[in-house]
């Protein structure tokens, strides 16, 4: 794969063919009938395509595919201008008979423009190996997964949500109402202009942040989306540091000793989530705190390799003890945090996440924060 340079078109579309035709049923064909950024389709149109292509069932039904390509990344905020003539193509006559499959080809995909393709009911190649082919006559579907991390060089000054600096403005866009400014994110939690301005500039293309103006305030953010986007970057083994302990007692005698710690910590990853949003009653207790052998000491806890049931957890960064919430004496991570180690945690960890993430989205009005600074 070529890493260090776009893809040639031509290029782009023999792999993609060679990619599905490997994967068809036996005796299923497909066709390239035309290529080439002079085709035109219907031949009395004057719209210009870069190839058709004809997929043909054993038993001789077949159908077209109206293949689009694009040498660079396709943005999610794209996908609608990309789709639409591609749509009026493949059904000119607004009729069922003349329903033609369309297929989308580009160098890279990423997983927010493939979910808007899906919707939209068109087809996807990339040069990472992502595919998704659906044909409904004959009917035949191919999906393959690639790479959920654009390998090409990008000329964004930000390019992932690495590091506390980056993490803690996207903490910040989860954890606050909009619309707000630069500046008064910035102050609110304790971050830079500047360092707002690359984070939101790398979301903005994907839609995640919205701006009124270039320089304006932040209108909207796409929450679910931005955890989406930062677990990519972000795992809660690799990303932080794990020790394994014994409360041989039980969790339930921890969470006692807990309300009357003096110690620095929150509560994350299945108990956090459980208080919110109950599956399957925690086993295992999550807790960040800054000295482990201390808290364990204080905790009464025994070194563990295995049947721990206590983690104490050295975070990546102190954001995760900021805008903590306090229940029933017991400090919790808050619920963005929560969200976002359960999303990259081991375990059910994932299953807890769906379920928190249903309750985020109708207690949003509940968990998201006012702006208290003004400036």
């Amino acid at each position: 794969m070529m890493r260090n340079s776009l893809i040639s078109e031509t290029k782009m579309i023999a792999m993609a063919a060679k990619e599905i035709s490997e994967r068809l049923p036996p005796r299923w064909r497909l066709l390239e009938r035309e290529r080439g950024a002079a085709v035109r389709f219907p031949p009395d149109s004057s719209r210009i395509v870069d190839a058709i292509w004809e997929i043909r069932a054993p038993d001789g039904l077949s159908s077209d595919v109206i293949v689009e390509v694009k040498a660079k990344p396709v943005e999610p905020r794209l996908v609608r201008g990309v789709v639409s003539p591609l749509k009026a193509l493949s059904n000119p006559g607004n009729e069922v008979t003349a329903t033609r499959a369309c297929m989308l080809i580009s160098t890279y995909l990423s997983p927010l423009t493939r979910e808007r393709l899906t919707e939209a009911g068109v087809s996807y190649a990339d040069s990472t190996g992502n595919i998704r082919f659906s044909v409904d006559r004959p009917a035949v579907f191919i999906e393959r997964q690639g790479a959920d991390k654009n390998p090409f060089k990008e000329k964004r000054p930000l390019r992932s949500l690495k590091g506390g600096r980056a993490a803690r403005v996207a903490r910040g866009l989860m954890d606050y109402r909009t619309p707000f400014g630069t500046r008064q994110l910035a102050a609110e939690i304790a971050s830079s202009p500047a360092m707002v301005s690359r984070v939101s500039n790398l979301l903005e293309p994907d839609e995640i942040v919205t701006k009124e103006s270039p320089r304006g305030r932040i209108v909207t953010v796409d929450w679910e989306a931005l955890a989406r986007r930062w677990a990519v970057d972000y795992d809660f083994a690799s990303s932080n540091t794990l020790t394994t302990w014994l409360e041989p007692r039980g969790t339930e005698a921890l969470f006692v000793r807990l309300r009357e710690a003096a110690f620095r910590y929150t509560v994350t990853g299945s108990f956090a989530g459980y208080r919110l949003a109950p599956i399957a009653q925690p086993r295992l207790a999550t807790l960040y705190v800054e000295d482990p052998e201390t808290v364990a000491e204080a905790l009464g806890l025994r070194p563990a390799e295995t049947g721990a049931n206590v983690l104490l957890v050295v975070p990546f960064d102190p954001v995760v003890f900021e805008r903590a919430e306090r229940d029933n004496g017991i400090v919790y991570t808050r619920v963005t945090q929560t969200l976002l180690d359960l999303m990259t945690g081991p375990g059910r960890g994932p299953a807890e996440a769906d379920a928190l993430l249903e309750w985020m989205r109708e207690n949003e009005d509940t968990w998201k924060l006012p702006m208290t600074r003004t400036t």
